[in-house]
């Protein structure tokens, strides 16, 4: 059964603890208005982290304006174990993650997301990806190029979720790192299954391991064909050309042709 005949979930995390939340919050409220998603699907808006209840209200408030069904988590196993716990509970076929930094760039997002998904042997789509490794930070990862989705916005199938992460304690920010591109990734997980992994550009291609150095998605360019943007985008997109160039090169190695 293709993806789209299944039910979608598409969680957005608030996370009122997160510097400037009103702002992420407003950003990515506004972009998932703008851009229709093309795709049926139910949204939940996960509330974690709110310093108090003023604050907890405030967003409430801002979401009111939009279909959705709250969910109110603890503060604690960073963004991955939120999206874990929310994933158990949940009863969608697929399911779709964005963090609180995350701000849709494009029409029928969730169409090239699952589109994508539906192609045969396709275990996992994300908005970005990198060859970076965290190596140096600690030895226990994989030594670039590290091929990895990035965490901030993806879709899988549910099943699949719950099962890789089944058992899985995020206790430090060692370990959320580890989910997203250690030895043990949610990236590594999926190809271990025998399952591809894909990049979706805006264009709505989907991008192999082998091609994300040449996606214009996450720290090449200009980043024209980003789907979602986040913290990290929005941040290179502001560097001059040789810090741009500096980082390019930490994320992509030689393959980005700027050594």
């Amino acid at each position: 059964m293709s993806n789209l005949n299944k039910s979608i979930a598409v969680a957005y995390l608030a996370r009122g603890a997160d510097k400037d939340w009103l702002l992420s919050c407003e950003r990515f409220l506004r972009s998932y208005r703008r851009y229709h998603s093309g795709v049926p699907h139910s949204l939940y808006i996960i509330f974690k982290g709110f310093l108090n209840d003023t604050d907890l209200e405030l967003a409430k408030t801002l979401f009111g304006c939009i279909s959705h069904e709250p969910v109110f988590l603890e503060d604690d196993k960073f963004d991955i174990g939120a999206y874990i716990e929310w994933a158990g509970v949940v009863q969608e076929s697929t399911i779709c993650v964005f963090n609180t930094a995350s701000e849709i760039l494009a029409p029928d997002w969730l169409l090239k997301l699952a589109l994508n998904l539906t192609l045969p042997g396709v275990g996992l789509v994300g908005a970005t990806a990198s060859y970076e490794s965290l190596c140096e930070l600690n030895s226990s990862f994989p030594v670039f190029p590290n091929i990895h989705l990035r965490s901030t916005a993806f879709m899988v199938e549910r099943e699949s979720f719950v099962e890789i992460t089944s058992g899985l304690v995020i206790n430090n920010k060692v370990d959320a790192f580890g989910f997203e591109s250690g030895r043990r990734s949610l990236t590594r997980r999926v190809l271990a299954m025998g399952r591809a992994v894909l990049l979706v550009g805006r264009n709505g291609r989907g991008y192999s391991p082998q091609h994300w150095v040449l996606s214009d998605t996450f720290r090449q360019g200009t980043q024209q064909n980003l789907l979602v943007a986040d913290n990290q985008t929005r941040n290179f997109d502001a560097l001059p050309w040789n810090e741009k160039r500096e980082f390019s090169l930490r994320t992509w190695g030689d393959f980005s042709g700027l050594s």
